[in-house]
Parts: C-alpha cells; sequence; structure tokens
C-alpha cells in the first residue's frame, strides 16, 4: 500500500536522527539538538500522514492489527518527546528516543507484509478506540520517563566513576533528571490508567480477553508502585530510574507477542 512509503520515510528520518544525535553527544557539537529535533519532527510528519491515510482507508482508528498497532505505539512515543522535550528543555532525549522508535517500525515494517486490511470490524462503539488510545499514548509518555531515567543513570554512573565523558557535559544534570522523570511518570501513569479504565465499558461480544487483562495488570501495577515510592520517598532515584528502565523493556518485549495472543485485539482480516 503506498501509506507504508509515509512510515518508512518516517523510519528513514528517525533512522537519520538517531544517527546524527549519537555522533553530536560524542563530538559536542552545538547543533546536534536542533538537528536531531528537526529530524524527528520531519518522522513525525510523515508518521502522522501515515496513520492519517491508513485510518481513512480502514475507516477505523489504525490499532486494527500488529502492524498498525505497533505504528501507533512508537507514534505515541514520539508525540510524547515532542511535547516533553520542548517543555522542560530536554530535546537531547530525541538522541535516545529516535533509536529505539526506529526499532519498532522496523519490527511493523517487517511484519506488514503478512498483514491485509480488515474485512469487517465489530461494532464495540467508541470506548474501544477511546480505551486503545489513551492506553498506547501513556505507554509513549511512560516510555519517556524511562528514557529519563536512562539518562540519569548514565549522568550518575559518570559522576560516582569520576569519568566524565563528553556526553557529561551534553546531558542535563541528574537533579533536573530526577525532577523531570517524576513529573512525567506521574502523567503517564494517570493516562495509562485512563485508557485501562475504559476497557471495562467496552460492550464484549466474546469471552473476556484475559491474556491482554492480565498483561494490563502487570504494566499498571509496575507503574503504581513506581509512582507511589517516588511520592513516599521509599527507593533511591537510581534504583526508580533502574526499575523504570526495566519496566519499559519488559513492555518493549513483551507487547508484540501479548498482541498476537490477544483475541479481542485481533480483528478479522481479508485475504
Amino acid at each position: 500500500m503506498h501509506d507504508r512509503l509515509w512510515l518508512f520515510l518516517a523510519t528513514l528520518g528517525y533512522l537519520a536522527s538517531a544517527g546524527w544525535g549519537l555522533y553530536a553527544l560524542g563530538s559536542q557539537r552545538p547543533v546536534g539538538n536542533r538537528w536531531t529535533f528537526l529530524l524527528i519532527l520531519f518522522g513525525f510528519a510523515c508518521h502522522t500522514l501515515f496513520l492519517q491515510q491508513r485510518g481513512a482507508v480502514i475507516k477505523h482508528c489504525p490499532i486494527t492489527n500488529l502492524f498498525e498497532t505497533l505504528a501507533f505505539f512508537s507514534w505515541s512515543l514520539v508525540l510524547t518527546y515532542l511535547v516533553v522535550g520542548p517543555t522542560y528543555r530536554m530535546s537531547i532525549l530525541g538522541a535516545f528516543t529516535a533509536p529505539i522508535v526506529f526499532l519498532i517500525n522496523f519490527v511493523a515494517l517487517a511484519a506488514a507484509s503478512q498483514i491485509d486490511l480488515p474485512g469487517s470490524l465489530p461494532n464495540r462503539g467508541w470506548q474501544l478506540e477511546l480505551h486503545a488510545t489513551l492506553a498506547l499514548l501513556g505507554l509513549g509518555v511512560l516510555g519517556v520517563a524511562a528514557l529519563t531515567g536512562l539518562v540519569y543513570l548514565i549522568q550518575e554512573r559518570q559522576l560516582k566513576r569520576r569519568a566524565l565523558s563528553s556526553w557529561f557535559y551534553a546531558l542535563p544534570n541528574v537533579g533536573r533528571l530526577e525532577v523531570v522523570q517524576q513529573q512525567v511518570l506521574v502523567w503517564g501513569f494517570v493516562i495509562f490508567s485512563a485508557g485501562a479504565a475504559l476497557g471495562f465499558f467496552i460492550p464484549h461480544q466474546t469471552n473476556e480477553d484475559w491474556v491482554k487483562i492480565v498483561w494490563s495488570a502487570v504494566v499498571w501495577s509496575l507503574y503504581a508502585a513506581l509512582v507511589v515510592v517516588l511520592a513516599l520517598g521509599r527507593l533511591s532515584h537510581k534504583k526508580t530510574a533502574l526499575l523504570s528502565v526495566a519496566g519499559y523493556v519488559f513492555i518493549l518485549l513483551t507487547f508484540w507477542g501479548i498482541n498476537s495472543l490477544s483475541e479481542a485485539h485481533v480483528f478479522p482480516h481479508d485475504g
């Protein structure tokens, strides 16, 4: 389909952004942040066009199969970065966001060859689309929180070892990273919780999708625990950052499998 061309261009844009961002970090080029941001913005524009065209063709939110869901999942991560980066003046996070988005899109494009357009879609009302959209956006916000935690761990390790590389002077300081991660983590948890809660109001024509319900409950519990321990100060920020990164790695490694096994999230296809 011609709409996949836009996703392909978006993926190339993210790859270029990732390469330039890592090069800029290593060479301490001041223009690095700007070009990394612009290349991601180009990729996001192409990415959005893909979702718009795909949705127009299938007359449904493009989350009807693994290919579309992965593309929407990565789009939500980029959208969150484009909001968080300029808001907190942390556009440097793009150098860490772009590689993740590139890998997700690469997997999506690899899976696209075996996926046709949906045939008949179940009539489950607006709750289904809003449920999926909020849940995926929540995962995108949580992804940026995890990437912020990763940057924190890099900075903390350099300070502990007193071995300051060129990255140390390009990345935000640990105090600022602590504040940003905590705020982003709370917002991500709220959005994901809203999406998960809407799932209980979707009219079901078959049995409950326990595979997706259990997985979502595990993810929700993980991030609820992170928000609570941050609020109570029970764990050091280093351990919280480690847990947030580990949690998002868990999501990335299991997301495709859960969506493949999920009966309620796989719609019938033609061909």
